[in-house]
């Protein structure tokens, strides 16, 4: 999975948002007869998100045109992750009420397509859903930053058992693989700072600092060195 496509503007032009508590950021990728486009949005006031979501898209839509479909990855830690072998058993409700998120009278319950045999199901305002999913000429589809993860862990070169690593401005992803690289886990927790970090791996490593640890994304630098004073092994993919 690629976040922005491959494709070239002339034949698929894809717009990709990330959306997470705090704001927002739009990208479309460089592509014959367009430009690389990018912008960022804040959320302040947090009540506000809703009507500044609708401003920055009609504004980011006017000055760089249509597209053919959004990539919407919604950075969340109410997020949950379902195999899709079962994830139809039970309500999307149901599997976020049983690991302890409760939805508000505005909020709907996204379900993304399945990655590596993987769901994620996060809840969202219903407002924005619709706006996403009603866009005339343009597909929404839905995905998590733990899926960008997945698939750059199949993409790469590391073999074996390890960590997979995601921090995200507010979060991180942390998926684990078997000797036999099957997935195993896939959790996401709140992320404040190198502290919350080094406690989350700890504890799912059982503080066994052999543990491979790659990390992925754009704030690996950061977490880097702190990660190396506690485990054996720490990459970057």
């Amino acid at each position: 999975m690629r976040v922005t496509g491959s494709s070239g503007c002339a034949s698929q032009k894809i717009l990709s948002i990330r959306l997470r508590q705090g704001g927002l950021s739009f990208y479309a990728p460089a592509g014959e007869g367009c430009e690389e486009r990018s912008e960022e949005v804040r959320f302040l006031p947090q009540e506000e998100r809703s009507a500044r979501l609708a401003a920055a898209f009609e504004t980011f839509a006017a000055a760089y045109g249509t597209y053919d479909s959004l990539r919407i990855f919604v950075d969340t830690a109410d997020t949950v992750f379902v195999p899709e072998a079962v994830v139809d058993s039970c309500s999307p409700e149901t599997w976020l009420a049983r690991m302890g998120v409760a939805l508000s009278q505005r909020q709907t319950v996204v379900v993304t397509k399945a990655y590596d045999g993987v769901c994620a199901l996060f809840p969202l305002e219903a407002e924005i859903v619709s706006r996403f999913e009603e866009m005339p000429g343009m597909r929404a589809e839905w995905y998590s930053p733990m899926q960008e993860s997945m698939a750059a862990f199949r993409r790469s070169t590391v073999s074996g058992a390890c960590f997979v690593v995601y921090p995200t401005q507010e979060n991180v992803y942390v998926s684990r693989y078997d000797a036999a690289e099957e997935l195993a886990l896939a959790e996401v927790y709140p992320l404040r700072g190198e502290a919350d970090m080094v406690y989350y791996l700890s504890e799912l490593a059982e503080d066994d600092r052999t543990a491979t640890i790659c990390l992925y994304g754009d704030r690996p630098v950061k977490y880097r060195p702190v990660l190396k004073r506690y485990f054996g092994r720490v990459t970057v993919i």
